[in-house]
C-alpha cells in the first residue's frame, strides 16, 4: 500500500484560499457598486469581479466533492480519505475504473486529473501538487484495463505538437 498526500502549502491552498479570497472580492465588488451612480464604466470591472467570484466558489465546489487529501493505493483498491467536511472514506476498485481524465492524462502538465468508478458511479480527483503524484498517475496507468490505458496513451500523443507538423 504506497500512500500519497499533499505538502501543507497545497493543502491550505486548495482548502482555505476560497475563504480568502471570495471575501476580498465581494468588498471589492461593493465599493464598486456605491461607484456606479458617477461613472456607468464602474459596470465592467463589477461584473468580472462577480464572474470571478462565481466561478471561483462553483469550482471550489467541485474540488470539494472530488478532491480527497490523502490517497493509498495496492494492486487492487484505491482508497481515498480526508476529504473537506466529509469523513467518508471512498474506496474505488481498480478492475472498475471506467476512465481516467484531465491533466497529465490529456497531456497538460496541470489540471485536475480525474480518476471514475463506472460500476459504483465514484469520481476522485487529484492535482499535479500531490507528493510524488507522478508515480500514482504511473501506477494508475499500470493497473487499469488495457483498453482504458490505449485510449489514455492516444489522448496524451494526439495532445503534444510534433516538431514535423508545427512548420506545415
Amino acid at each position: 500500500m504506497q500512500t500519497f498526500t499533499y505538502s501543507f502549502f497545497w493543502k491550505f491552498i486548495y482548502r482555505y484560499f476560497n475563504l480568502v479570497v471570495t471575501p476580498l472580492l465581494l468588498i471589492y465588488a461593493f465599493s464598486l457598486v456605491t461607484l456606479i451612480d458617477k461613472n456607468l464604466v464602474i459596470i465592467i470591472p463589477l461584473l468580472l469581479s462577480l464572474f470571478i467570484i462565481y466561478y471561483l466558489n462553483k469550482s471550489y465546489i467541485n474540488f470539494y466533492k472530488l478532491v480527497p487529501y490523502k490517497i493509498e493505493i495496492d494492486d487492487e483498491k484505491i482508497i481515498c480519505s480526508n476529504f473537506l467536511f466529509r469523513d467518508k472514506t471512498v474506496t474505488i476498485l481498480i478492475k472498475d475504473i471506467e476512465s481516467i481524465s484531465g491533466g497529465i492524462f490529456e497531456g497538460k502538465y496541470r489540471g485536475l486529473m480525474k480518476v471514475c468508478d463506472g460500476k459504483n458511479k465514484l469520481c476522485i480527483g487529484f492535482f499535479d501538487r500531490l507528493k510524488n503524484s507522478g508515480k500514482l498517475v504511473t501506477l494508475i496507468l499500470s493497473k487499469v484495463d488495457k483498453k482504458i490505458y490505449d485510449k489514455t496513451i492516444e489522448q496524451i500523443q494526439s495532445s503534444k505538437i510534433r516538431p514535423e507538423t508545427k512548420n506545415k
